[in-house]
């Protein structure tokens, strides 16, 4: 019995381990560093020479997460992300990081944004 209750016990940390925070855009600011999926409108979005960016919960500069994918990694996806995501609702999956004093969200991979339902 004590077997089973330590698999079951080890069974329930490592499903805890993989879950995944979902936030609100504005409870973002209490997460940084931490790893989160938000749910929210792209207000605007930009795709430069080495980046692409994309303002969720209001347009620049009022933003309050910008979604950034850079050059090296919008290879990846099957077209621009500016063109597939811009004025859409999406998720986002990733850490929450700060970029002068502005909350940031870095995706290194396609599977870490997708459309809402």
């Amino acid at each position: 019995m004590k077997k089973f209750l330590l698999f079951f016990a080890f069974g329930l940390f490592a499903v805890a381990g993989r879950t995944q925070t979902t936030i609100s855009i504005k409870d973002a600011v209490n997460h940084v560093g931490k790893q989160v999926t938000i749910c929210d409108s792209v207000y605007s979005a930009r795709a430069m020479d080495n980046l692409s960016l994309m303002n969720l919960g209001g347009k620049f500069p009022k933003e309050l997460l910008t979604v950034v994918v850079f050059k090296a990694d919008r290879a990846k996806f099957e077209k621009e992300p500016v063109e597939i995501f811009e004025h859409q609702r999406i998720c986002i999956t990733g850490t929450v990081t700060l970029y002068k004093e502005k909350l940031q969200i870095v995706v290194n991979d396609p599977k870490q944004l997708k459309l809402a339902k």
